[in-house]
């Protein structure tokens, strides 16, 4: 009838619908991305997901990913995927534009996790970040500096963990931040193994403590070699404690974040 509000109030009302309708179906594709703020002090982590490599490609969905990853950068309180849905992008709430962009698009749009990192008040550091692949994996770092260093050596070095943490996959920043019940289940496994049958247990706690070292340095992240060193001899924590040193401050890695595209999304075969 002409009345283009009425119009678009349907469009929209379609749109839910359709939303409603795709909710259950598996999405396991879409975008991973990556913002850090200007100041380099704070930074966003984010995946959505969507059904198929050729929805993600589109302009609309990117656009609706990277108005999210800002979004979620720029406001601190926002803890996870659940806080970014309760606001608001340019006066709508996150979890209507969400279902406008299902109806728009045609497929099930989630947004599955999000992080977000920032510098505490008056630490010196910086937050890095890397997106690999075009979205498939994103990565950030937050560095710590005991005083605000020169240059951009905190920022290459930044670049390089981030580099790093994408390659290498750590699951732990430190030896003391891995799970009891991880290293015991571990433990259990090497316990296992044919080799040490029938030796006496002071003999297997001894093969068993050398052989967790091969754990803690595929998975924690400063006890891991040095992606850039060809020979394999430098640890992550060398890099870092040369790399202080030679900016003439103290410096260390606070936190990382990874996200890997689908990650632990299980596929429906009749999808």
């Amino acid at each position: 009838g002409g009345d283009l509000d009425k119009a678009v109030d349907i469009l929209r009302k379609r749109g839910l619908k359709v939303a409603e309708k795709k909710a259950g179906r598996t999405a396991a594709d879409g975008l991973v991305a990556v913002w850090v703020s200007p100041a380099r002090d704070a930074g966003a982590l984010l995946e959505v997901n969507c059904e198929t490599d050729f929805v993600a490609r589109t302009d609309k969905f990117q656009g609706l990913v990277r108005s999210l990853v800002e979004l979620l950068g720029r406001d601190a309180g926002i803890a996870d995927a659940g806080d970014l849905l309760e606001r608001s992008l340019n006066g709508t709430p996150v979890q209507e534009v969400v279902k406008e962009t299902i109806g728009s698009l045609g497929e099930n749009i989630v947004v599955r996790r999000a992080a977000r990192l920032a510098l505490p008040a008056g630490t010196p550091g910086l937050i890095a970040g890397y997106l690999h692949g075009a979205g498939k994996i994103g990565v950030l770092v937050e560095v710590h500096a005991d005083a605000p260093p020169q240059g951009e050596a905190l920022a290459a070095l930044g670049k390089d963990l981030a580099l790093q943490v994408c390659s290498a996959e750590p699951a732990y920043l430190s030896r003391a931040e891995v799970p009891g019940e991880v290293l015991e289940r571990e433990r259990g496994i090497l316990r296992a193994q044919p080799d040490l049958q029938g030796k006496p247990a002071n003999i297997q706690d001894k093969i068993i403590q050398g052989r967790l070292e091969k754990f803690y340095i595929e998975r924690v992240l400063l006890d891991q070699a040095f992606i850039r060193d060809p020979e394999g001899k430098q640890k992550v924590k060398d890099v870092v404690s040369a790399a202080g040193k030679a900016m003439g401050t103290g410096v260390r890695v606070a936190r990382f974040a990874r996200f890997r595209l689908g990650e632990g999304v299980e596929r429906r075969a009749a999808e």
